[in-house]
Protein backbone atom coordinates (compact mmCIF):
# COMPACT_ATOMS: atom_id res chain seq x y z
CA UNK A 1 0.00 0.00 0.00
CA UNK A 2 1.24 3.35 -0.67
CA UNK A 3 -1.66 5.78 -1.42
CA UNK A 4 -1.42 8.22 1.49
CA UNK A 5 -5.09 8.82 1.39
CA UNK A 6 -6.00 4.98 1.66
CA UNK A 7 -3.74 4.74 4.78
CA UNK A 8 -5.45 7.77 6.64
CA UNK A 9 -8.53 6.58 5.66
CA UNK A 10 -7.76 2.80 7.46
CA UNK A 11 -6.08 4.79 10.37
CA UNK A 12 -9.22 5.89 11.59
CA UNK A 13 -10.26 4.36 14.92
CA UNK A 14 -14.27 3.98 13.85
CA UNK A 15 -13.14 2.57 10.84
CA UNK A 16 -10.33 0.00 12.77
CA UNK A 17 -13.48 -0.92 14.74
CA UNK A 18 -15.49 -1.63 11.86
CA UNK A 19 -12.61 -4.01 10.40
CA UNK A 20 -11.95 -5.76 13.50
CA UNK A 21 -15.75 -6.55 13.95
CA UNK A 22 -16.06 -7.57 10.03
CA UNK A 23 -13.04 -9.31 10.28
CA UNK A 24 -14.02 -11.34 13.38
CA UNK A 25 -17.82 -11.59 12.76
CA UNK A 26 -18.50 -11.61 8.89
CA UNK A 27 -20.70 -9.66 6.83
CA UNK A 28 -22.99 -7.16 9.00
CA UNK A 29 -24.84 -4.07 7.74
CA UNK A 30 -24.25 -0.71 8.83
CA UNK A 31 -27.22 -0.94 11.58
CA UNK A 32 -25.82 -3.77 13.23
CA UNK A 33 -21.95 -2.45 12.95
CA UNK A 34 -23.35 0.53 14.32
CA UNK A 35 -24.86 -1.08 17.31
CA UNK A 36 -22.05 -2.95 18.23
CA UNK A 37 -19.48 0.36 18.18
CA UNK A 38 -21.84 3.11 19.69
CA UNK A 39 -22.36 4.88 16.06
CA UNK A 40 -25.42 5.69 14.45
CA UNK A 41 -26.59 4.15 11.08
CA UNK A 42 -25.77 7.04 8.92
CA UNK A 43 -22.12 7.70 10.55
CA UNK A 44 -20.98 3.98 10.20
CA UNK A 45 -22.57 3.87 6.38
CA UNK A 46 -20.76 7.17 5.66
CA UNK A 47 -17.51 5.49 7.21
CA UNK A 48 -18.27 1.99 5.28
CA UNK A 49 -18.34 4.12 2.01
CA UNK A 50 -14.83 5.47 2.66
CA UNK A 51 -13.34 2.12 3.29
CA UNK A 52 -14.96 0.55 -0.19
CA UNK A 53 -13.57 3.49 -2.20
CA UNK A 54 -10.35 2.60 -0.83
CA UNK A 55 -11.03 -1.12 -1.19
CA UNK A 56 -10.88 -2.49 2.37
CA UNK A 57 -14.70 -3.50 2.66
CA UNK A 58 -17.30 -4.01 -0.26
CA UNK A 59 -20.78 -4.58 -0.35
CA UNK A 60 -21.99 -8.25 0.34
CA UNK A 61 -24.76 -10.36 -1.17
CA UNK A 62 -28.22 -10.91 0.11
CA UNK A 63 -29.21 -7.40 1.02
CA UNK A 64 -31.68 -4.85 -0.10
CA UNK A 65 -32.46 -1.01 0.65
CA UNK A 66 -31.18 0.11 3.32
CA UNK A 67 -30.23 -3.79 4.86
CA UNK A 68 -27.35 -4.07 3.02
CA UNK A 69 -24.38 -6.28 4.90
CA UNK A 70 -20.91 -5.47 4.10
CA UNK A 71 -18.01 -7.45 4.52
CA UNK A 72 -14.21 -7.15 4.75
CA UNK A 73 -12.38 -7.92 1.49
CA UNK A 74 -9.84 -10.78 2.04
CA UNK A 75 -6.41 -10.51 1.58
CA UNK A 76 -3.56 -8.31 4.58
CA UNK A 77 -2.02 -4.97 3.87
CA UNK A 78 1.43 -4.62 3.56
CA UNK A 79 3.47 -1.26 4.01
CA UNK A 80 6.65 -0.82 3.87
CA UNK A 81 7.60 2.62 5.70
CA UNK A 82 10.98 2.52 5.25
CA UNK A 83 10.50 2.33 1.21
CA UNK A 84 8.52 5.87 1.54
CA UNK A 85 8.82 9.16 1.80
CA UNK A 86 6.67 12.59 2.62
CA UNK A 87 2.79 12.25 3.52
CA UNK A 88 3.12 9.33 2.49
CA UNK A 89 5.51 7.71 4.88
CA UNK A 90 3.46 10.02 7.70
CA UNK A 91 0.43 8.45 6.70
CA UNK A 92 2.07 4.85 7.09
CA UNK A 93 2.90 6.04 10.07
CA UNK A 94 -0.48 6.87 11.80
CA UNK A 95 -1.86 3.58 9.73
CA UNK A 96 0.39 1.07 11.72
CA UNK A 97 0.28 3.15 14.64
CA UNK A 98 -2.97 3.14 14.69
CA UNK A 99 -3.52 -0.67 13.73
CA UNK A 100 -1.00 -1.91 16.45
CA UNK A 101 -2.85 0.15 19.50
CA UNK A 102 -6.12 -2.02 18.22
CA UNK A 103 -3.79 -4.76 18.82
CA UNK A 104 -2.93 -3.50 22.24
CA UNK A 105 -6.54 -2.79 23.29
CA UNK A 106 -7.59 -6.57 21.93
CA UNK A 107 -4.34 -7.74 24.59
CA UNK A 108 -5.47 -5.86 27.50
CA UNK A 109 -9.21 -6.94 26.62
CA UNK A 110 -8.32 -10.43 26.72
CA UNK A 111 -6.25 -9.49 29.97
CA UNK A 112 -9.45 -8.07 31.72
CA UNK A 113 -11.48 -10.88 30.29
CA UNK A 114 -9.55 -13.58 31.18
CA UNK A 115 -11.14 -14.83 33.87
CA UNK A 116 -14.44 -15.36 31.82
CA UNK A 117 -13.40 -17.69 29.46
CA UNK A 118 -13.39 -21.30 30.16
CA UNK A 119 -10.45 -23.24 32.08
CA UNK A 120 -9.64 -24.62 28.61
CA UNK A 121 -8.94 -21.22 27.14
CA UNK A 122 -7.57 -20.12 30.35
CA UNK A 123 -5.12 -22.34 30.33
CA UNK A 124 -4.34 -21.91 26.53
CA UNK A 125 -3.66 -18.33 26.36
CA UNK A 126 -0.03 -16.66 26.93
CA UNK A 127 1.89 -14.13 27.64
CA UNK A 128 5.53 -14.63 26.54
CA UNK A 129 8.57 -11.59 27.09
CA UNK A 130 12.14 -13.07 26.16
CA UNK A 131 15.01 -10.91 26.15
CA UNK A 132 18.34 -11.82 24.77
CA UNK A 133 20.82 -10.63 22.71
CA UNK A 134 20.32 -11.51 18.93
CA UNK A 135 22.59 -10.13 15.43
CA UNK A 136 19.95 -8.73 12.99
CA UNK A 137 19.99 -11.44 11.24
CA UNK A 138 19.12 -13.88 13.97
CA UNK A 139 16.49 -11.83 14.46
CA UNK A 140 14.90 -12.00 11.48
CA UNK A 141 15.26 -15.45 11.78
CA UNK A 142 13.02 -15.43 14.80
CA UNK A 143 10.24 -13.42 12.91
CA UNK A 144 10.71 -16.27 9.77
CA UNK A 145 10.19 -18.84 12.15
CA UNK A 146 7.44 -17.32 14.04
CA UNK A 147 5.40 -17.05 10.75
CA UNK A 148 6.16 -20.49 9.57
CA UNK A 149 5.08 -21.90 12.87
CA UNK A 150 1.22 -20.20 12.40
CA UNK A 151 1.21 -20.39 8.96
CA UNK A 152 -0.43 -23.88 8.93
CA UNK A 153 -3.21 -22.59 11.10
CA UNK A 154 -5.01 -20.31 8.60
CA UNK A 155 -7.49 -22.38 7.45
CA UNK A 156 -11.30 -22.72 6.86
CA UNK A 157 -11.08 -26.76 8.81
CA UNK A 158 -10.41 -25.88 11.88
CA UNK A 159 -11.93 -28.33 14.87
CA UNK A 160 -15.21 -27.79 15.80
CA UNK A 161 -14.03 -26.52 19.40
CA UNK A 162 -12.13 -23.57 17.39
CA UNK A 163 -12.83 -20.31 17.73
CA UNK A 164 -10.55 -17.00 16.50
CA UNK A 165 -7.55 -16.36 18.32
CA UNK A 166 -5.06 -13.34 18.14
CA UNK A 167 -1.24 -13.79 18.26
CA UNK A 168 0.84 -11.15 18.21
CA UNK A 169 4.56 -10.79 18.47
CA UNK A 170 7.30 -8.08 18.32
CA UNK A 171 11.35 -8.65 17.74
CA UNK A 172 12.88 -4.99 18.21
CA UNK A 173 16.61 -3.81 19.57
CA UNK A 174 15.87 -2.25 23.33
CA UNK A 175 19.47 -0.45 23.50
CA UNK A 176 21.02 2.21 21.78
CA UNK A 177 23.48 -0.17 20.29
CA UNK A 178 21.74 -0.68 17.61
CA UNK A 179 20.80 3.04 16.92
CA UNK A 180 22.65 3.62 13.37
CA UNK A 181 25.02 7.13 13.78
CA UNK A 182 24.77 9.59 11.49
Amino acid sequence: MRDPKAMRAMAHPVRLQVMEILNEEGALTATELGERIGESPANTSFHLRTLAKYGFVEEAEGGKGRSRPWRRVSGGIMVREDELTGDARRAAMAMVGALRGAVFRRIERWAGERAGYSEPWQRAGFEIEFKGTLSPEELAQVGAKIKEALAPYRRSDAPPDAARITVAAWGFPTDSAALESS
